[in-house]
């Protein structure tokens, strides 16, 4: 029995443009998404189903540009297979792009060594991630036992702003960014602030504003 509406799909993407792997050194405005894993305090981590690997389960979606909405699937390291401290090369992968990710949506150069510096690259918890925009560099993965495998996109690295491109990508200054804890941990509406957002002392409403400390 037919219906008395119809389905539009003129605007849905052209299929050759939604599996076309976006070339390896493309900048990109992005939204990062964690997929919770169920592993740790906060449940955001994942656990490796193979090994004792451990690693943030991310999507980052393309907020502007010819690849807008496109989606970008990346694992982000927290603990490799046996390896432990400095010789865990996958973890601190993990940990050099989490603290890229943090410069890059906070306005922070990699090399200030300020207090205000270091208290932007803390979080209280994988979730402080959540949500947060940043300038990403986009890599291309491929199975390296399928010699005909045309690779998946990942991200490669987090832009800061000594980068040329960074103020005309990411526009506006950075935002202040919410955490967001999945299940019970939410923290209650006024609660506890961020340490980057607590460590300046109280100023009157008329100065501080809303946005944080390392933004202004």
């Amino acid at each position: 029995m037919s219906g008395s509406f119809t389905h539009d799909f003129n605007g849905a993407e052209a299929q050759q443009n939604a599996f076309e792997v976006i070339p390896a050194g493309t900048l990109v405005k992005v939204r990062l998404t964690i997929r919770p894993g169920g592993v740790g305090p906060e449940g955001w981590v994942t656990q490796s189903r193979t090994s004792d690997a451990q690693y943030l389960n991310t999507e980052a979606v393309i907020l502007e540009g010819p690849h807008t909405k496109r989606r970008i699937y990346t694992r982000i390291g927290l603990r490799g297979k046996g390896a432990q401290g400095a010789d865990d090369a996958y973890g601190n992968r993990g940990r050099s792009l989490i603290r890229g990710i943090l410069e890059s949506a906070r306005g922070i150069a990699s090399k200030d060594a300020s207090d205000r510096a270091r208290a932007a690259r803390t979080i209280r918890g994988y979730g402080d991630l959540n949500g947060m925009e940043f300038l990403a560099r986009v890599g291309v993965e491929k199975d390296k036992t399928d010699p005909r495998d045309e690779g998946r996109n990942v991200i490669a690295a987090a832009i800061g702003p000594e980068h040329a491109d960074y103020a005309r990508l990411m526009g506006a200054a950075p935002a202040a960014t919410q955490p967001m804890l999945p299940g019970p941990t939410t923290p209650a509406i006024g609660g506890t602030a961020p340490p980057w957002a607590a460590a300046q002392p109280a100023q009157p409403p008329a100065a501080a504003g809303n946005a944080p400390f390392w933004a202004r």
